[in-house]
């Protein structure tokens, strides 16, 4: 695990501040993509993905944005570039808005383990450029499509300037296999101080909107305040929590039932062989 106090200098700076750098060289960023934090202090990052490929632009579900914004809770939006430049009212919603801080989610949605090294730096910083034109706003961090990251990966997001950033709390939301209920139970039940918790809005996630409210109102309840990617990182006691590299990211294997399926118990989440959850979140 590695301190992050200069990292937090580089992030203010690319996020438009004039820090100084210490004595001793440039903000370095970590050798490895962060899942979270370990910290004293009571905080928790909301992160929502946008993601559209080649072939899907997918959509935006306002109403998350909308619960965000009547909670006054700070989250962090990963933003791919298509998708910026499919939906642009709703991107230009989201940059507008005081406590969203903008991330860079690829260009097209490929797992960036599995192309070649000019295509991966294309999607990366072509999907800058995109967030600055259209936008005129900086993405702070990465997030891999579906976690999938690697040395070459680290290489050509650390060539921009940017931290990797998975998740430590898999909300579930994704495609409506699990209920809001469960997903207001998982997320309460595993966050902890310093956690990214993973969301979606681009309308892949039809309970979402269903379980926000429960979850922001259980978080605050349990004492935990709400900060942006790059504060939680900032934060004078962070420390990074690595993530495990991984050339594929998640899998969609041994999918549970759908609600309308299930007529009693929600089914436990499935497991993959790595023990994380099957069901891909990003």
């Amino acid at each position: 695990m590695v301190a992050l106090s200069t990292l937090a200098l580089l992030l203010f700076a690319a996020d438009g501040g004039a820090p100084s750098i210490p004595d001793g060289g440039a903000p370095s960023i970590p050798t490895f993509a962060i899942r979270g934090v370990t910290t004293s202090e009571p905080v928790v990052a909301l992160t929502f993905d946008a993601c559209a490929t080649l072939k899907q632009p997918n959509g935006f579900d306002r109403k998350v944005f909308e619960i965000l914004a009547a909670t006054q809770v700070p989250a962090t939006f990963y933003l791919s570039g298509r998708w910026v430049e499919k939906h642009p009212t709703a991107a230009r919603a989201i940059a507008d808005a005081p406590l969203i801080e903008l991330g860079n989610h690829s260009y097209s949605h490929p797992r960036l383990t599995l192309v070649r090294k000019e295509r991966l730096r294309w999607q990366i910083r072509n999907t800058n450029k995109v967030l600055e034109k259209k936008l005129g706003r900086r993405p702070l961090s990465l997030r891999p499509p579906a976690g999938a990251w690697n040395a070459k990966v680290l290489r050509a997001a650390r060539d921009e300037n940017l931290p990797v950033v998975t998740w430590t709390v898999v909300s579930g939301d994704v495609g409506g296999h699990v209920p809001p209920a469960r997903m207001v139970q998982t997320v309460l039940d595993e966050t902890k101080p310093g956690a990214i918790i993973i969301f979606h809005i681009n309308r892949r996630e039809p309970y979402t909107k269903k379980a926000l409210p429960d979850i922001i109102a259980g978080l605050r309840g349990k004492g935990f305040r709400f900060v942006t990617v790059s504060q939680l990182l900032a934060l004078p006691d962070a420390t990074a929590e690595p993530a495990k590299p991984s050339r594929l990211g998640f899998h969609k294997r041994n999918r549970p039932p759908a609600p309308e399926q299930q007529n009693a118990e929600p089914a436990p989440e499935p497991q993959s062989q790595g023990g994380e959850p099957a069901n891909p979140p990003t």
